[in-house]
């Protein structure tokens, strides 16, 4: 299929059992397929999971006319719990894809079939999201669960207590990227002036400068995450997600504020049971911070060091707790940065970049910057140098943010 193998070209039979037993979930009620193929997939699904429903999505019906041609798919075909669906003779219904996004429907997407789809395909981008996050949670699912059950057990603020209590002031998010390098001397001239959010990573960096953030936030439940913290000295506000690494959260000597996030089953049952807000993720902990902020009612946000590309065939600013890396690798995607030069991105950073470009569309009240000039640039958030947000600030009031959020978790 536009010249890439769908299946393995020794054994397909045993290569799709081996992925489809990766996928099965029982709690799963519903199992959504994507690219019917030879129908493989499909057949091994319905004799593991007999009792269960099965969607089966295929972009193009020339595979399914192709695949009855070759194979016997009357068992497919006939099956009760089975429905086809192809894109190419209508859009799904939005019954449908209501029920694909919920929490009882497993999602099957194979890694073959997704690199066959062309570029610029916005099915194909649009389930990159889906398969990059889904990976995510299976490989830290019990990692996750874990961090969960001890996190709740601190009975911290959650974070929708500051939600609407900043409307009208500006905010700032501080994330690694190499661009962090070129604007972090500034930074110290926009305190009090700018809330200031750090993601953890960029804590190190600010340090090393004079820095000190209103607050930081975490969201990886891996353990390396505590040495963004360790020796930071840092006592002020941490947000951290539901399945942040405990060790981190439970280390910290400043007030701690908890966010449940959409998506995580446990995190939406403790949030509805608790009246609480929920927040999106995006699957970044800079996508989550933005969410955040612009739930706390922030009018302007502006992006530093957020270059969601290899500027300066760097992965991070220096000093960053996320290691720097130079980059050379020609398969790497290419992307057009704010200053209309092009820079080489990820799968996965342009994934954030398209969740940030979505977020941004649905936000119209909310003013966007972005500072990296050799950063990719995001659809709707206007390139902005650092000197002249510094000059801005100068007619700003100074606001104690920091006392501010103390004031309200405190209560």
């Amino acid at each position: 299929m536009n010249g890439n193998y769908l299946y393995s070209c020794y054994d397909p039979i045993k290569d799709v059992e081996r992925f489809m037993d990766s996928q099965i979930e029982e709690e799963a009620e519903i199992y959504c397929l994507f690219g019917f193929g030879l129908g493989y997939h499909v057949q091994y699904l319905l004799r593991k999971e007999r009792h269960k429903r099965v969607i089966m999505i295929e972009p193009y019906a020339s595979v399914i006319c192709k695949a009855a041609e070759c194979m016997d798919l009357s068992f497919i075909f006939s099956h009760p719990n089975v429905e086809i669906f192809c894109l190419e003779q209508g859009s799904l219904p939005i019954e449908l894809w209501n029920e694909i996004a919920n929490g009882r429907t497993r999602t099957v997407i194979s890694n073959a079939w997704l690199k066959a789809l062309p570029q610029g395909d916005k099915l194909k981008s649009l389930l990159e999201d889906i398969k990059i996050r889904d990976m995510s949670f299976q490989r830290f699912s019990l990692l996750m669960e874990k961090n969960f059950k001890n996190n709740v057990k601190c009975a911290d603020e959650n974070v929708s207590r500051l939600f609407s209590k900043f409307n009208g002031q500006k905010a700032i998010l501080v994330s690694a990227g190499p661009s962090l390098d070129d604007s972090v001397h500034s930074l110290k001239k926009l305190k009090g002036k700018y809330f200031m959010l750090s993601v953890g990573s960029a804590l190190r960096v600010l340090k090393a400068n004079g820095v000190v953030p209103d607050a930081v936030i975490i969201t990886d439940p891996q353990e390396f995450v505590r040495k963004q913290l360790d020796n930071m000295e840092f006592v002020g506000p941490l947000i951290y997600l539901s399945t942040a690494c405990h060790s981190a959260v439970f280390n910290h000597e400043g007030v701690k504020i908890i966010a449940f996030q959409k998506g995580y089953p446990q995190a939406e049952c403790y949030a509805e049971k608790g009246d609480v807000s929920l927040v999106d993720t995006g699957g970044s902990v800079a996508t989550t911070a933005l969410d955040i902020l612009i739930k706390m009612g922030f009018s302007e946000i502006v992006l530093v060091g957020q270059d969601l590309a290899y500027s300066k065939g760097k992965s991070h600013a220096l000093q960053s707790t996320s290691g720097v890396s130079v980059v050379s690798d020609e398969s790497l995607l290419s992307a057009i940065a704010n200053d209309g030069t092009i820079v080489k991105t990820t799968t996965i950073l342009a994934v954030y970049k398209r969740w940030f470009e979505r977020k941004v569309s649905e936000t119209k009240h909310v003013i966007f910057k972005n500072t990296a000039e050799q950063g990719a640039a995001i659809e709707g958030i206007s390139f902005v140098h650092i000197s002249d947000i510094v000059a801005e600030a100068e007619s700003c009031l100074e606001y104690d943010f920091c006392k501010k959020i103390m004031e309200i978790v405190q209560v």
